[in-house]
């Protein structure tokens, strides 16, 4: 699979995906009775939901969830994208859960099932709610002693209940992320250049495309690249490329590094590398693919133009935002030519 069809791919699943939660939003047909029901109402509203807020066990809001043009994105990461799974399997459990075992009522037990309101001490739960609807918030609370369920409680009600479902919710605004930024193996590149703020340029090429072997360009005479282990983790920068925080890019620093990649089929990667004030290493791209690959007017290379496309839209997706990356990938993104010389 070419590295265009790798993030043509990639697009399309997130509209897929996205569409999926719309069609299929129903439960199954047999659900619980009203009575019954998780969040009574929600099973024949599910495909009407496009906000959800989640507040944590100490009162404040963890994450807010909205859906826009049939994505769901964070509120809190600057409407980021959201994943796709997590809202999915949240809706399905909310609105294919049932109540079904009556617990305490009494206040002053909450403490044993973790169902008081949010921000009421160590036994509060998270709450989840729906703003724009009429639908009750619920009160999440702890898990039962088989680990299989947890307790619940609607919001301004004193009944709780063991629901069936595990409810299993992500405790920060960041794990409610979609945290794939891409994943384009090294067999997948041509080239890959990394030049830094005082003219130093690195470069690599590759043997051939799906080689696993890359050649070290302008060695010195007096010394000898290194073994391959080391050289191949900067070719695989855009492989399994997952974030740890992301913001709006505004700006990158002067000091900045800049790397290419390009993959065998035209795509262009050009990313901007930096650290924040506390050495945390970010990176942004912008995407495009050369426009002479189109070819002449006579003879226009469909595959071409489907990777100029291809390029228009991730850089569309990727080019306003700027990741936060793992230490490792950072490192490995920058290094300097006497890092890979023997």
């Amino acid at each position: 699979m070419t590295a265009r069809t790798i993030m043509a791919l990639g697009v399309i699943t997130l509209v897929t995906l996205t569409l999926a939660l719309i069609l299929t939003g129903r439960v199954e047909d047999a659900g619980p009775a009203a009575s019954e029901q998780l969040i009574p109402g929600l099973r024949d509203a599910v495909n009407e939901i496009d906000a959800i807020d989640i507040t944590a066990p100490d009162g404040s809001a963890l994450v807010s969830l909205r859906r826009e043009r049939e994505r769901w994105r964070v509120v809190e990461k600057d409407g980021y994208e959201a994943d796709f799974a997590l809202v999915h399997d949240l809706l399905r459990d909310l609105s294919g859960g049932r109540r079904v075992d009556e617990r305490t009522s009494n206040p002053q037990w909450y403490e044993r099932l973790g169902v008081a309101d949010p921000g009421h001490g160590p036994a509060s739960g998270m709450e989840v709610s729906f703003p724009g609807t009429e639908l009750p918030a619920l009160i999440i609370g702890s898990m039962d002693s088989v680990g299989q369920a947890r307790f619940v409680r609607l919001a301004g009600e004193a009944q709780s209940w063991l629901s069936d479902r595990r409810l299993d919710l992500p405790a920060s605004a960041i794990q409610w992320l979609e945290r794939a930024i891409m994943d384009i193996p090294a067999t997948e590149l041509a080239e890959v250049t990394l030049r830094h703020p005082d003219g130093e340029t690195v470069q690599l090429r590759s043997t051939g495309e799906g080689s696993e072997e890359w050649v070290l360009m302008n060695v010195p005479d007096d010394r000898t690249a290194a073994p391959m282990w080391q050289i191949r983790p900067v070719a695989s920068g855009l492989a399994n490329l997952n974030m740890e925080d992301v913001a709006r890019f505004e700006s990158a620093p002067e000091e900045a590094i800049r790397a290419l990649y390009v993959t065998h089929d035209g795509l262009n990667f050009v990313i901007t590398l930096f650290e924040d004030d506390e050495g945390l290493g970010w990176i942004h791209f912008n995407v495009s693919a050369e426009v002479g690959a189109i070819g002449d007017e006579d003879d226009t290379d469909e595959d071409a133009v489907e990777t100029v496309i291809d390029a228009a839209a991730v850089d569309a997706r990727l080019s306003p935002w700027q990741f936060r990356v793992s230490s490792r990938k950072f490192d490995n993104m920058t290094k300097r030519l006497d890092d890979l010389l023997e």
